[in-house]
C-alpha cells in the first residue's frame, strides 16, 4: 500500500473541485464548500497550480510537442481531450484525473523544453546550471540547455564553452557540438565548434568523444589532451591547457599564428574588425598575448612588426595595408 504525501492529496483535492466547478451546474453548497477549502493558504496554491496548468494546456494546445506529450500523459488522442468543460461522459472524477494527468505531461515538457544561453559579441558569460554545473560562454556563443531525471544534454550551437561539470553517475553529462558528442561524468572541459566537427580540450577528469558520422571513431581523453574531431584525420594530442584556457582571462594568446588566423580570432571579440587589405601577409606569423577586444594592441603590433598603415574606415573597421615607402604609421 503506498501512502500519499500531503502535497499529494491537496494536488487531488485541487483537480476535484478544478473539476467539479467547471461542470454545467454547480451547486450553492458546493460553492460554500470551495471557499471554505480554499481559506487555508496551501490549499489555494494548489488550486492556483490546477489552474495556471489547464490555462498552459490551452495556450500551448497547437504546439505538436506538446500535444504528444500530453497524449501520452493523458492516455488520450489530442482531438479528444476536453478543451474548456469536461463533457458528462467523462464525469467528475475522470475529469480531475485528467486535469492532474496533463499537468504531468507539461512537466515532463517543461523538463525536455531546452532552455537557450548566449553571450554577445564581447561578453564572456558564466552560468550555474540546476544541477550545479558550471558553464562559461565565449564571445559570441550559443548554447541549448536540457536537464531531467534521466540525462543532462547541452547542444553547443555557437562558439566556445568551458564545462565544469557536477558529478552525478546517474545522469550523464553530454555536449553536442556539430556532429561530435562529448560525454562526461566530473569533468572540467572545453569545447569549441570547428565546421561540423568540435576541438575538445581537457582540463580536469575524463571525457569520452565520438562523431555520430561514424560509430568506429571514438577517443578518450585525459587531463592535459585535446582532439579536433574537424581534423581530415583526428588524433588525440596534448595541449597546454594554460593557453588553450587563457580565453577565460580575457586574453588571446599566439604561438606562431598565421596573421590570417590571429585577426579572425581578435575579430570573434570586437564589431570593429581588424581588416588586412595585404592578402601576401595573410601567412606571416606573430607570437605574443593580448587582451580580447583590444584590437588597437593587435593592429599595433602588426604594424612594428610588418611595417603596416593603420587607417580606421567611418563603420569602425581598422585597416591594415603596407606603408608607403618614406611614410610613417598613420593613426
Amino acid at each position: 500500500m503506498t501512502l500519499q504525501s500531503d502535497p499529494d492529496i491537496r494536488s487531488q483535492q485541487a483537480a476535484d473541485w478544478f473539476s467539479r466547478l467547471n461542470q454545467r451546474h454547480v451547486s450553492t453548497d458546493d460553492v460554500h464548500a470551495f471557499s471554505a477549502w480554499r481559506r487555508d493558504p496551501a490549499n489555494a496554491a494548489a488550486y492556483d497550480r490546477v489552474q495556471s496548468m489547464w490555462d498552459l494546456s490551452k495556450t500551448l494546445g497547437g504546439d505538436p510537442e506538446i500535444e504528444a506529450l500530453v497524449a501520452k500523459a493523458s492516455g488520450m488522442p489530442p482531438r479528444q481531450r476536453p478543451r474548456r468543460t469536461p463533457s458528462k461522459a467523462i464525469g467528475v472524477v475522470g475529469f480531475a484525473a485528467l486535469v492532474l494527468m496533463i499537468g504531468a505531461g507539461l512537466y515532463a515538457y517543461a523538463q525536455w523544453r531546452p532552455t537557450a544561453y548566449e553571450a554577445g559579441i564581447g561578453e564572456r558569460r558564466t552560468l550555474t546550471l540546476a544541477d550545479g554545473s558550471h558553464v562559461t560562454l565565449d564571445t559570441g556563443s550559443r548554447i541549448e540547455v536540457r536537464l531531467s531525471r534521466e540525462t543532462r544534454t547541452i547542444r553547443l550551437l555557437e562558439g566556445q564553452a568551458l564545462f565544469d561539470v557536477a558529478p552525478d553517475t546517474e545522469r550523464p553529462f553530454q555536449v553536442q557540438a556539430g556532429a561530435t558528442r562529448i560525454t562526461a561524468l566530473g569533468t572540467l572541459f572545453d569545447v569549441r565548434l570547428a565546421g561540423r566537427g568540435a576541438r575538445v580540450v581537457l582540463v580536469e577528469g575524463r571525457v569520452a568523444v565520438s562523431e555520430q558520422r561514424s560509430n568506429d571513431r571514438r577517443w578518450t581523453l585525459t587531463p592535459g589532451q585535446q582532439i579536433n574531431t574537424a581534423a581530415p584525420t583526428p588524433a588525440v594530442g596534448d595541449v597546454d591547457t594554460a593557453k588553450a584556457m587563457a580565453w577565460t582571462q580575457g586574453r588571446l594568446v599566439f604561438e606562431h599564428t598565421t596573421i590570417r588566423a590571429a585577426v579572425a580570432e581578435a575579430n570573434r571579440y570586437n564589431r570593429r574588425p581588424l581588416v588586412l587589405e595585404d592578402l601576401a601577409l595573410q601567412n606571416e606569423q606573430i607570437s605574443g598575448t593580448f587582451n580580447a577586444g583590444d584590437q588597437d594592441a593587435l593592429a599595433a603590433a602588426l604594424a612594428d612588426l610588418y611595417s603596416l598603415e593603420v587607417s580606421r574606415r567611418e563603420d569602425g573597421a581598422i585597416l591594415l595595408s603596407r606603408r608607403a615607402q618614406g611614410t610613417g604609421a598613420a593613426t
